[in-house]
C-alpha cells in the first residue's frame, strides 16, 4: 500500500550565475569608465524560500498550519547553509525528522485522508472500496500524524493486521496480482515476468490479497525460491 509521505521536500534554488566572463574581463575603451562587474543574482535567503517552500508543501498536502510549521523546521536546519548549493542527504533527513516530530500533530483527518485515498487508489478505481475501508480501519488504530511517518514498527504492523481483517474480500484479487507483478517486474529491471508470476503463486498460497498488498508477508524467501523459474 502506498502511504502518504511527509511534506519535507524543498525547492532548492539553482546556483548563482556568477560574473559575465569575457565581457567583464574586456579592457575599457580609452577615456571611458571601467565597467561595473556583474556579481550575478543575489544569493537566496531563508525568507526568500518561504513562498516556494510552502507552495510545494501545500501541493503535496493542503495543510496550512503543517506547512508553515515545516518551514520553521527548514529555517532551523538551513540557518547556516549556503542555499545556492544542493542540500545534503543529512540535511534533508534532519528536515524530514524535525518536521514529523514537531509538525505532524498539527494535521487533521480532513487534511490527511484525501492524500491517503489518492495514493491508495491511484489510477485504478477498482481499489476505491478497499481504500475507503483501509482508511477507516487504520484510523481506528492510528492518529493523523502517523500517516506522514514511515509506517514501520510494531504499532503500524498491528494497525495493518487489523485493517486486513476488517477489509478482507474488498481488494479484488486481480487488482492485487497486477500491482504485485508490475512492482516485482519493475524492481527486477523488467526482465523477471516468470519469476514474479512464480512468486505471486507462492505468496497467494499462504496469504490473501490484502495481506500481500499491505506488505505483511515476507517476500524475500519466495523471490529467492523463484529466481530460476522458467
Amino acid at each position: 500500500m502506498v502511504l502518504v509521505a511527509a511534506c519535507g521536500g524543498t525547492q532548492t534554488p539553482p546556483p548563482n550565475a556568477g560574473q559575465q566572463g569575457a565581457d567583464a574581463a574586456a579592457p575599457p575603451a580609452s577615456g571611458s569608465a571601467a565597467p561595473v562587474e556583474d556579481a550575478g543574482p543575489p544569493k537566496p535567503t531563508l525568507e526568500s524560500q518561504r513562498d516556494p517552500f510552502i507552495a510545494t508543501c501545500m501541493h503535496k498536502m493542503s495543510a496550512q498550519n503543517y506547512c508553515s510549521c515545516a518551514f520553521d523546521q527548514f529555517k532551523d536546519v538551513f540557518k547556516d547553509a549556503d542555499l545556492s548549493q544542493k542540500p545534503s542527504q543529512e540535511q534533508l533527513e534532519s528536515l524530514r525528522k524535525k518536521t514529523i516530530d514537531n509538525c505532524a500533530s498539527k494535521l487533521t483527518d480532513a487534511e490527511v485522508k484525501p492524500n491517503f485515498t489518492a495514493a491508495c487508489v491511484g489510477a485504478d478505481s477498482r481499489k476505491q472500496a478497499y481504500c475507503d475501508c483501509a482508511w477507516s480501519a487504520l484510523r481506528k488504530k492510528l492518529e493523523p500524524a502517523d500517516f506522514v511517518s514511515d509506517f514501520e514498527g510494531p504499532k503500524f504492523d498491528d494497525a495493518k493486521k487489523a485493517m486486513v481483517t476488517a477489509c478482507k474480500g474488498k481488494l479484488p484479487e486481480q487488482v492485487a496480482k497486477e500491482d504485485f507483478l508490475g512492482g516485482c517486474n519493475k524492481a527486477a529491471g523488467g526482465q523477471a515476468a516468470k519469476m514474479c508470476e512464480c512468486s505471486w503463486k507462492k505468496l497467494r498460497a499462504k496469504a490473501g490479497p490484502e495481506q500481500i498488498a499491505a506488505g505483511l508477508v515476507d517476500i524475500k524467501p519466495v523471490i529467492d525460491a523463484c529466481k530460476n523459474a522458467k
